[in-house]
């Protein structure tokens, strides 16, 4: 099964890029904060605090204008699966900057579990609202 979420933001590309595609831009919208993201294919993504790690993988491709890839893998969760798959088209499309999510967990139900159907949709809302506003959205209640 995949885990799908799209939105459009009114932003400039490049904030949008910055923001997905950097460590640093994940501050204020990511659901956890991001200790490494790499520049290139086989580069490693940490999320999580010196302390405690939370999820991990490494870039498949990133391509600024159609988007990037990389795998994902929960850690200290008490339970191990293989990595699955998270790629995000990142495109222009005039004033507004499409994103869409598509999270493939075909081989990681405890991942799927845990992300749920509205886990992409509510980071994307996070990363909107932060790039449109300048103020990160509250994560919604439960």
């Amino acid at each position: 099964m995949t885990l799908t979420a799209a939105t459009w933001v009114h932003a400039p590309y490049d904030a949008v890029w910055h923001a997905l595609a950097r460590a640093d831009g994940y501050a204020g919208w990511g659901s956890a904060p991001c200790l490494e993201f790499g520049a290139r294919p086989g580069d490693p993504v940490v999320f999580g605090t010196p302390e405690r790690v939370v999820y991990m993988g490494e870039i498949v491709r990133i391509e600024r204008g159609r988007g990037l890839a990389h795998t994902f893998r929960f850690v200290g969760f008490g339970f191990e699966e293989p990595a699955s798959r998270v790629e995000i088209a990142v495109v222009e499309q005039g004033a507004v900057v499409h994103v869409a999510v598509d999270h493939d967990c075909a081989g990681a139900p405890r991942t799927r579990e845990i992300i749920g159907p509205l886990g992409w949709a509510k980071s994307l809302a996070r990363l909107k609202t932060l790039l449109e506003t300048g103020r990160p959205m509250p994560w919604p209640s439960e």
